[in-house]
């Protein structure tokens, strides 16, 4: 009785939610329509490599990185595929907490603002950078292999960030021969994943894994396990998302999952496995998700299997990553799909340590 009560409070919640986002939502909709045109540019209208510039004062935003609230004004261009140079005023921040402690130079958030005193040419909204962290050879793989994880995501889900390949050429405002040339990868706004999937974002509300969606929520824990992520939470809200679709009848969360540093997948020199968690490297899969009907997990396991030519064909056919990383990326993802060939190993093994549900 107390489990569904606990339940039922949490769908209120959710429900309560709903409304003020959408009251929000309707209230910032009616201020920002006008008759203007809309953005010149699509950023994820396309998965070829987008070279863009960033020229604003590096040094001071390299010295006060731990400081997330410290903007600074930033000039974004953007060179297109039919040989157009487009540039908007922007405003940038360092963001990530373990990124920021650890990197050299830090993820970015990129805030786009709607300015009536220039044309606007990109659309309005943040926009994450995920950026190198370190001029190390190594960290360059990392970023390929992680913008690798995003699209594999991509495969098993709609509801999932769109992502960008980019090359930055950052120019320090200060000193213009300052210059270096690195990887990126932008990260779409969350409002507008939400937008194109009728939904609306959750957010700050004490919800867990039984206020998903099973289906979904399934869907989210199985991905993570195989790519050896588990640095994710829903309870705690940390790399994950919660959408709500906007219709009466939905009365469940989806969970978004990002950030895939931390997997073995990835197998960054920093990273370590959830400290709550009974394992040692990031490499060793260990499933966080809750505990689900032999039925569910089956249906699951199906999908993936079905997806494994495509999930490999989508690493041989990423040009900018060497040979040998393709092959390890490769590898890792060929261990999990060889050992657990039988369904009914790979079910123990989730239910060896999957979330018991009330």
């Amino acid at each position: 009785m107390k489990s569904h009560i606990k339940y039922m409070f949490a769908i209120l919640m959710l429900f309560a939610a709903t409304l003020r986002v959408s009251a929000e939502k309707e209230g910032n909709d009616s201020v920002s329509v006008n008759n203007e045109a809309g953005p010149l540019f699509d950023f994820f209208s396309s998965d070829e490599l987008l070279e863009i510039t960033l020229q604003f004062n590096m040094r001071e935003f390299i010295k006060t990185r731990m400081d997330p609230y410290k903007n600074f004004d930033a000039r974004l261009s953007v060179s297109t595929e039919d040989n157009k140079n487009l540039s908007q005023d922007i405003s940038l921040r360092a963001r990530g907490k373990m990124r920021r402690k650890y990197c050299t130079f830090p993820p970015i958030m990129l805030k786009i603002k709607k300015d009536k005193d220039q044309e606007q040419v990109f659309p309005k909204g943040s926009i994450k950078l995920v950026t190198h962290c370190s001029s190390a050879g190594s960290f360059e793989n990392y970023l390929l292999k992680e913008y690798l994880a995003y699209k594999l995501y991509n495969l098993v889900t709609p509801y999932s960030f769109k992502t960008r390949l980019v090359a930055v050429n950052y120019v320090d405002s200060l000193n213009p021969k300052r210059t270096f040339k690195e990887y990126g990868i932008l990260i779409e706004d969350v409002d507008d994943l939400a937008s194109r999937n009728n939904a609306i974002v959750i957010e700050n509300l004490k919800i867990g894994q039984n206020h998903m969606n099973d289906y979904e929520m399934a869907r989210v824990a199985f991905f993570n396990y195989m790519i050896g992520n588990t640095d994710w939470s829903v309870a705690e809200q940390h790399n994950i998302k919660v959408l709500k679709i906007d219709r009466a009848t939905a009365d469940k969360g989806i969970p978004v999952t990002y950030d895939f540093d931390y997997s073995g997948f990835v197998n960054t020199s920093y990273s370590s496995p959830n400290e709550k968690i009974p394992i040692t490297n990031v490499t060793e899969r260990y499933f966080q998700g809750g505990c689900y009907s032999d039925e569910l997990f089956r249906q699951i396991i199906s999908e993936f299997e079905d997806l494994e030519p495509q999930l490999m064909q989508t690493i041989e056919d990423f040009p900018y990553l060497q040979k040998a990383q393709k092959n390890l990326a490769k590898s890792y993802l060929k261990s999990f799909f060889k050992r657990y060939k039988k369904e009914d190993a790979l079910i123990a093994d989730i239910n060896r340590t999957c979330l018991r549900r009330d």
